[in-house]
């Protein structure tokens, strides 16, 4: 039988993700490309908007910026999926600690 970690825990774990979440910085969704314009190559940012695709020019002085808030946005995204499947554990546990509060506070027949 696998023991379940306690409510306490699973709410320290999720406080650790969200210090994370709170140290990523700027983020931005979408993807950079490098495309060919006649000799030259220019960046641009491609993020579709409720289904339509929107397309921005990124200046070459941008590139390694709007790079990491990408890699920002991605990051921003695994620890929001971490802290959701925390926050499903605390209520799962919550329910399971309730009902052992309960069998616990029932009195024995005798």
């Amino acid at each position: 039988m696998k023991i379940q970690p306690t409510t306490r825990v699973l709410t320290q774990r999720r406080d650790a993700w969200m210090n994370k979440l709170a140290e990523v910085g700027p983020s931005l969704r979408g993807s950079l490309c490098a495309v060919q314009r006649g000799k030259a190559i220019a960046h641009q940012l491609t993020v579709s908007v409720n289904g339509k695709t929107h397309t921005v020019y990124v200046p070459v002085d941008k590139v390694d910026e709007v790079e990491q808030w990408i890699k920002n946005y991605k990051r921003t995204q695994r620890i929001l999926k971490e802290i959701s499947k925390l926050n499903m554990a605390i209520i799962h546990r919550h329910v399971t600690e309730k009902k052992n509060k309960a069998k616990a506070q029932k009195p024995t027949p005798e």
